[in-house]
Formats: C-alpha cells, sequence, structure tokens
C-alpha cells in the first residue's frame, strides 16, 4: 500500500475503509496506539519500506502517548487534591529510580512555572511547594533534586 503525502480526510468512512484494506492485506508491522510513540514507530517502519497498519482507538493523536510518558514526577499535582497517599507514592518511586533503579536513565529536569495572578498565587503555590519539599524531605526521598525557589520577574526571563 503506498501512501502519497497530502492532505487527506480522516472521516469514519475513510477509517472503515482503511480497516478493510488492512484487513485483506498481509501487513509487516502493526502499531496499536495513534499517538506520539506510535506514529513514530508506523513512520519509522514505513520509511524503512515496510507495510504498517496503525489503529487508534479514537481520534488520531488523541492521548499523544500521554500514559507512556517517560516523564518521572514526584506526584505535585496530587497535592491539590489532597491525595498525600500519591504524593508519598510517586516521590518514593522517583527516589528509587534517581537512586537505585537506574540513576544513569533519571535526572532532574528544571522548570519554570510562571504566576499570572498577582496577589494569591504566589503564596498558594508557594506554600504548595513547601509543603511538597517538607514531605520529600521528611521521607528521605529529596536526594539529587533540588528544592523548589522562588524567582524575581527579572531572574526568570534570563533564566529562560
Amino acid at each position: 500500500m503506498t501512501a502519497r503525502m497530502g492532505t487527506a480526510r480522516l472521516g469514519p468512512t475513510e477509517r472503515a475503509t482503511a480497516l478493510r484494506r488492512m484487513a485483506a492485506q498481509e501487513l509487516d508491522v502493526v502499531v496499536i496506539g495513534g499517538g506520539v510513540v506510535g506514529a513514530g514507530v508506523a513512520l519509522d517502519a514505513a520509511t524503512r519500506g515496510l507495510t504498517v497498519g496503525l489503529l487508534e482507538a479514537r481520534d488520531f493523536a488523541s492521548g499523544t502517548s500521554s500514559r507512556s510518558s517517560k516523564l518521572i514526577h514526584g506526584g505535585l499535582r496530587y497535592l491539590e487534591q489532597l491525595n498525600f497517599d500519591l504524593v508519598r507514592e510517586a516521590l518514593q518511586e522517583r527516589a528509587l529510580l534517581l537512586q537505585r533503579i537506574a540513576p544513569h536513565l533519571v535526572r532532574p529536569v528544571p522548570f519554570l512555572f510562571p504566576l499570572t495572578h498577582l496577589g494569591w498565587e504566589r503564596p498558594y503555590v508557594g506554600a504548595g511547594l513547601m509543603l511538597y519539599d517538607t514531605l520529600g524531605f521528611s521521607l528521605g526521598f529529596t536526594r539529587g533534586v533540588p528544592g523548589h525557589r522562588h524567582l524575581s520577574r527579572r531572574r526568570a526571563l534570563r533564566l529562560a
């Protein structure tokens, strides 16, 4: 099956046609999941001359492989939900990966979190980050991960 580059419709009729075509022929590779990883695998296989079928349950790239993220996090977002057990579990998993299982593969990646609401946001986010750092420190899960810090606008812009 040869595909042309360009614009194509991706509606229900085209999906049904594509599924019939895939069922009627032998494929070298069938990729399940059309997120960023699946699309990359399909593209790589096709550029190597293999016949490829790509199956996606929803809209193409709808999940963008969010369920297979390579991001190791400590569960900061679970604090706002007051899910302390999940925060503790995420911190523990992060620490195991950083310190024991894969220190050669895992590294801290700094990020800037811009505050856009004057007045209430800095104390709110700051309190959450302080609680998060305290949880990690008290549980012994912070080795190799720097704590948060507040930056001035000028310093943040310079860093970015």
